[in-house]
Parts: C-alpha cells; sequence; structure tokens
C-alpha cells in the first residue's frame, strides 16, 4: 500500500462554510451534462462552458462513482450517497419476484416497482428536494434524459412531492410532476416532438427551462440534466462528427441559458455548478463472460452488463457458486479485477464488513471498498474487464474491452473502472466561489448535494458520502485538506490485481483497476 500526501489550502468544516458566504443567492443551478468528458471542454467545441471555465473553479480530478453508468450517478448526485447507501447499484434492477430478467431502471416505471418492493421508496435516502423543502426552499428537475433518470433526480416526484420536468413520461402524455405542472406546460408548450434523448428531447426541456421555470416558477435550486450528448456518443463515440455536433448543441444552449439569465438580472446572483455523470471509452467487444456459459452456473447466475464491469448476482447467494465463479474468472487473462463481499456469506445472508478492503475470497477486493456491498439486493460479484489508452477511430485515447463476440462491431460507452470513465468534469463559478482557478483536490459527484447545501445555508448532515467543496469557494479559512493516492493489491496463484483511489477529507474515489504482475 503506497499513499502519496499533499496538503492543498481549502475550507473544511462545513459548519464553518456558511459563515464564509454571501448572502444566500436567487439561485443555484447544477448542470448536469450526460457522458460530458472534460477534455471535450475545448474552445472550438463549447466555447462558452470554455469561458465559464476559465471564469470559475475547475476540478483536475473529478471522478464519476463505481459503477461509472449514468443513474448510478443520478442518484449519488442528488442524495450526496454512494451506493451501499442509496441502493441504485447499475443502470439494472434486480427484481427476481417481478421478473427473472434484469430491469432496466431508465424507465422509470420499473423504478416505482422498485420502490414498491422497498416499502414505498424508491432511494432510501433524503434526496436533494426533501432537504431543501424541509428549509423552505423551492427546487425543480428537469432532464432531457430517460425517465428513469429524471425520476432519479426527484424520487418522491411521483408520489407528488416535488416538481419534475422529462418529456419522455408516458409517451409524452405526461411531461411533468405533479399533474397541474404537466397540464401546464402541455397547454404552453405541448408535447416535445421526435425520439427520446434526441436533439428535440433537448431543445424542448431547454425551452421550458428559460421560459417557465426561470420566470415563472422562479425556484431556488434547479438541477437540469442534459442527456443529448450521451445518446450521441453512445451511437457514434467521443470526437465523431455526430458526438461533436452533439456537445456543440449543448454548449448552445448553456449559452441561452445565461443569456436568459442576465435578461432576467440573475446571472450575478447565480452559483452554478457543472458536472457529469461518467467520461466515454471505445469498446471493441470480446468473450469475457466464458464461465456463465458452463453448465454448472446455468440457471444460478444473473449476469448485469454495464460496458466495462459485470455484476453478477447469484442464486441464493450461494458462497460455493461465488467462489467458483471467482476462480473461473480469475483465470481469464482480459479480467482486471474482481470484487466480492469481505466476509463470507453464511445460509445465503450477506454481512457488510465496515471498511474492508479485501474480499472473502484470495486475489479479490472487498464489495465494501466499491461502496458495494448490499445485503439486500445487492450484487455478489463484481469483475472489471480490461482497458488500455489506446485511442478510438477519431483518435479520443479510452479503449475497454466489453462482453461480446469477438465478430460484433465494436461500440462506444462507460461503465468501467478506467480513468477515461471514472474522471468526470466539475466545474463551480458564481458569487461564492474563485476566479479561475484549476484545483487539484479529489472531489466527485456525492458531493454536489452537500455542497448545494452549503450554498443555500442548510448544514449538511454529517452521514453524507460526499463533502463540501470548501476549497472551490471565495471566502476560505487557513485549515488545509489532506489529499491522497493509495494503491491497494491483492494476489492469488496467477493473479493480480491493483485499484487506485483517491482521497480528500476522509472520502474516497476510485480511479482505476488493472491487472498487475503476479510473479512481483
Amino acid at each position: 500500500m503506497a499513499i502519496m500526501k499533499a496538503s492543498i489550502l481549502a475550507l473544511l468544516g462545513a459548519l464553518c462554510f456558511c459563515a464564509g458566504l454571501s448572502a444566500r443567492p436567487a439561485l443555484v443551478v447544477v448542470l448536469v451534462i450526460d457522458g460530458l468528458r472534460p477534455d471535450s471542454v475545448t474552445p472550438e467545441v463549447m466555447p462558452h462552458l470554455y469561458r465559464l471555465k476559465s471564469q470559475g473553479a475547475w476540478y483536475t480530478h473529478a471522478h464519476s462513482v463505481f459503477p461509472t453508468v449514468t443513474r448510478v450517478n443520478t442518484t449519488s448526485i442528488v442524495t450526496g450517497m454512494l451506493p451501499a447507501r442509496h441502493g441504485i447499484v447499475s443502470n439494472a434492477l434486480y427484481l427476481p419476484e417481478h421478473s427473472p430478467a434484469l430491469l432496466s431502471n431508465g424507465d422509470y416505471r420499473n423504478l416505482l416497482l422498485w420502490g414498491e418492493a422497498r416499502g414505498g421508496r424508491v432511494v432510501g435516502p433524503k434526496s436533494l428536494h426533501e432537504y431543501l423543502r424541509e428549509a423552505g426552499i423551492s427546487y425543480v428537475a428537469l432532464s432531457s434524459g430517460s425517465t428513469g433518470n429524471a425520476l432519479l433526480l426527484n424520487p418522491t416526484a411521483a408520489a407528488g412531492d416535488g416538481q419534475l420536468v422529462n418529456p419522455g413520461f408516458e409517451g409524452g402524455k405526461r411531461v411533468a410532476f405533479p399533474d397541474s405542472l404537466n397540464a401546464e406546460l402541455l397547454r404552453r408548450f405541448g408535447p416535445a416532438k421526435g425520439g427520446k434523448e434526441g436533439d428535440e428531447a433537448l431543445l424542448w426541456t431547454e425551452r421550458v427551462l428559460r421560459e417557465y421555470v426561470l420566470g415563472t416558477l422562479r425556484p431556488q435550486v434547479i438541477v437540469n440534466w442534459m442527456g443529448r450528448s450521451d445518446s450521441a456518443q453512445h451511437g457514434f463515440g467521443v470526437g465523431s462528427p455526430e458526438g461533436l455536433a452533439a456537445l456543440r448543441l449543448v454548449d448552445a444552449q448553456i449559452g441561452l441559458l445565461l443569456a436568459r439569465l442576465r435578461e432576467l438580472e440573475l446571472w450575478e446572483k447565480t452559483n452554478l455548478l457543472v458536472t457529469s455523470d461518467h467520461g466515454f471509452d471505445y469498446e471493441p467487444r470480446a468473450d469475457l463472460l466464458a464461465p456463465l456459459r458452463e453448465p454448472e452456473f446455468e440457471g444460478k447466475v444473473a449476469a448485469d452488463r454495464e460496458g466495462g464491469t459485470t455484476l453478477l448476482y447469484v442464486k441464493n447467494r450461494d458462497a460455493g457458486t461465488i467462489e467458483r465463479l471467482v476462480e473461473k474468472f480469475q483465470a481469464l487473462a482480459m479480467t482486471n479485477a474482481v470484487f466480492v463481499a469481505g466476509k463470507r456469506p453464511v445460509d445465503g445472508k450477506v454481512d457488510c464488513v465496515e471498511d474492508a478492503v479485501k474480499g472473502f475470497l484470495p486475489g479479490t477486493f472487498a464489495l465494501e471498498l466499491a461502496a458495494q456491498c448490499i445485503p439486500k439486493g445487492g450484487a455478489d460479484l463484481i469483475v472489471t474487464h480490461r482497458w488500455s489508452a489506446d485511442p478510438n477511430p477519431f483518435g479520443v485515447a479510452g479503449t475497454q474491452w466489453v462482453p461480446g463476440s469477438a465478430g460484433q462491431p465494436a461500440q462506444h460507452g462507460h461503465g468501467g473502472l478506467n480513468p477515461y470513465v471514472t474522471h468526470s468534469t466539475l466545474l463551480a463559478v458564481g458569487p461564492d466561489f474563485a476566479q479561475g482557478q484549476e484545483i487539484e483536490v479529489p472531489a466527485g459527484n456525492t458531493d454536489i448535494t452537500p455542497t448545494v447545501l452549503t450554498l443555500e445555508g442548510i448544514a449538511p448532515p454529517r452521514n453524507l458520502d460526499g463533502r463540501v467543496l470548501g476549497e472551490a469557494f471565495r471566502k476560505r479559512t487557513m485549515r488545509t485538506v489532506e489529499s491522497a493516492t493509495q494503491r491497494l493489491r491483492v494476489s492469488t496463484e496467477g493473479f493480480c490485481a491493483e485499484l487506485e483511489l483517491s482521497h480528500a477529507s476522509g472520502r474516497r474515489y476510485l480511479d482505476l483497476a488493472k491487472r498487475c504482475d503476479a510473479g512481483r
């Protein structure tokens, strides 16, 4: 275990942050640009965002939550919690009582089923909306992504608690919650034209934001999810003409938003946080899940393929089956790292071990280390696959092998544990943030909610997994943030894996996993 420490001037202690801020601003806006790699923010492609980058505090070491997929990060952004706490572990749901197959949580109706199975709440912890409502602060969430993504931005909205906008609910017959807001938006704007998550969905949602939310609803906090960049890069790749066109379209909408804020005389009083849920990579296919075809595992394992990561659910959580699966995957040359619980399951029950580093089997990391140990409904085994720095067809670095047949065409995506998808975009600009600074302190999507709460004068609960991004504030104390890079290694006969993590203020962020030389 090697740790490299560096002290960086910043503000610590959430309770003392509020005193150093300006009077509560008229508005806090969180822009989430789906799938935006930080190296895509250039003056040629995204001039408006690039100018904002120079005006605010830009994080050079921002992190997506693992697995690096949308709905995991959506939930972490609005709860300040990691998957082991909020329960959304991937882009799929394992609900064997409803379906033998995994269900996509991109469909909000499946999330409602999930909530019913969990006692009525889609997400266990409080969401940003709930914290703000208790303080009498208004909140609106908008998304041009999937309906599931939208619901997770305000998980109580479908039950009548909160305001939520998305053009894709119920085939366009519903575009918002509650019913009154839905009726008003359909009257004023009609349904969005075109396919879900395409150009028209983005343009419709941004128009609603500018023309109705800002001018009529006038909330104090807005989360605006911009989904077109993700669907275009999935379809064509980072750096492709189509992918660049989508980024330019997103940036143009940011420019219109800034102009509207100035028109309403809000810009000088607005704090803006810009983040992304994950990066992107190029994904050739390979036979990475061959063990699952063996007769002994037939009917005993459900596989959730999330790009460069596969989550496996074992029938009855049988420890012997988990052990044999681990041995099989460690024998594959394309396996990077394997995660299992820190403690061996007994009679189908999993007890998580706080601060566990190694799994209960040789050569494995603990699910707890990845914030993925969940006694009820969690995966039993997580496998990450091989990646490299090789460029995609458009010259952009980052290649991740994903499960499939070698004869199938490559795809473009995320989900893995490599720096091209774990490193995300993070920018803070506004009256309470420092100007023109690059910040090297590790940060991540769990840090958005505690930071927004602090900006609104609310002391964040101490049990959040995220931290306040105080080092980005204009007014600071003289205290320091200790940041560190940590490398952990596990090995067994013929298999060795290394995990790299970053730390700041007691919080942990996963950077990458890679295969290492078992003989060293």
